[in-house]
């Protein structure tokens, strides 16, 4: 296959997820390419099944990328190797480059981590969200201790409220804020409330998010549990309704089992519209995260800290909300224009690399 030169080839994002799909990372990657530029394409597909690998590397070719960015993962990869043999054959081939951008990695089945190491050596870039990802996959024996990496922070997809209300104005009391699904710390969130529920007969509670595709029977235990405990269920709000709920409430309980860190959307959606984030304190959390933090452990004691922190005068509270402020402005890219220009860098290296 004869190909034109780098410079008049596209860059082409795959993805197994896209707006309106429920899925962070389909959410993040309409957010980049809203402002990519205009020689960035989009390859959006929904079936990774084994059948449907020779029409998905036929699409793609179509395009005759230079680079491709694979974000990994998404809902719609499920289990599906041939994100990870797009990059093993465009290195194969000679035919593109290929960036890996790797939203998750630590929290991945020990068999998901395996094969992205493997695929890590024939990637030109690798892209992590943050710097223990990093490090943490580069500790892994089997990941490639010579392809280049890059630390390329999120942004919440949720906008901020401009003026929100003050602490005590809120409606809501305590709240949990992502998707409905196995393994976010939903789980724990609803027992935890029923204790709080006990404790404070009128605290008010409420579960907000989305059901994501192949979840709808844990939808429906969620949904009975709320139910059980008087925890309004809020689901399917647009981001601009999302966002302005936020700034209603008080404390946003993440129960995290692994911690509250900066690849979690759902927090910084929170910090961002002045919620108090309540969560546990993990390895992956950042020493500068910590001042926004209401430090939580997940048990029966969180009751407690979370009656307690309800008490906060605003002034009390302020000092938590401009210290989550702080993290933003400091420590988060500027805007998705600052996204995609970081991603260029990544994309200027990877090309200038030589060899395919």
């Amino acid at each position: 296959m004869t190909l034109p030169a780098d410079s008049d080839r596209p860059v082409v994002m795959v993805t197994g997820a896209f707006p309106p799909d429920i899925c962070g990372v389909g959410d993040y990657t309409g957010r980049l390419m809203a402002s990519a530029p205009s020689s960035w394409q989009l390859l959006v597909e929904r079936n990774w099944t084994l059948g449907a690998a020779i029409g998905i590397l036929r699409r793609l070719l179509q395009r005759r990328p230079s680079i491709i960015i694979v974000q990994y993962p998404t809902q719609g990869y499920g289990w599906s190797l041939i994100p990870h043999l797009l990059v093993v054959f465009g290195k194969v081939t000679g035919w593109y480059r290929s960036v890996l951008a790797l939203h998750e990695f630590t929290s991945l089945s020990g068999k998901a981590r395996a094969v992205l190491a493997i695929a890590s050596h024939f990637a030109a870039h690798i892209v992590f969200t943050t710097e223990v990802e990093r490090d943490r996959a580069r500790a892994d024996w089997l990941f490639s201790s010579r392809v280049p990496t890059s630390i390329i922070g999120i942004l919440s997809n949720i906008p901020w409220t401009i003026s929100p209300p003050p602490f005590s104005d809120r409606d809501i009391d305590v709240a949990y804020f992502g998707h409905i699904r196995p393994n976010k710390g939903l789980e724990n969130f609803l027992e935890v409330m029923a204790g709080v529920r006990r404790a404070n007969g009128s605290t008010r509670i409420a579960v907000i998010g989305e059901i994501p595709k192949g979840f709808e029977a844990f939808g429906e235990m969620v949904a009975a549990r709320c139910r059980e405990i008087d925890c309004a269920l809020i689901l399917n709000l647009d981001d601009e309704a999302a966002g302005r709920r936020l700034a209603d409430i008080k404390i946003l309980y993440l129960p995290f089992r692994d911690g509250v860190s900066a690849r979690r959307g759902s927090a910084l959606a929170g910090l961002g519209n002045g919620a108090l984030v309540a969560s546990l304190i993990g390895d992956a959390t950042p020493k500068s995260l910590l001042p926004a933090v209401v430090p939580c452990d997940g048990s029966e004691g969180d009751v407690q800290v979370l009656l307690r922190t309800l008490r906060y005068s605003n002034a009390e509270a302020a000092v938590l909300q401009r210290a989550g402020h702080t993290y933003i402005e400091t420590m988060l890219p500027r805007d998705w224009a600052h996204v995609v220009a970081m991603y260029e860098s990544v994309l200027a290296a990877a090309s200038a690399k030589g060899g395919r």
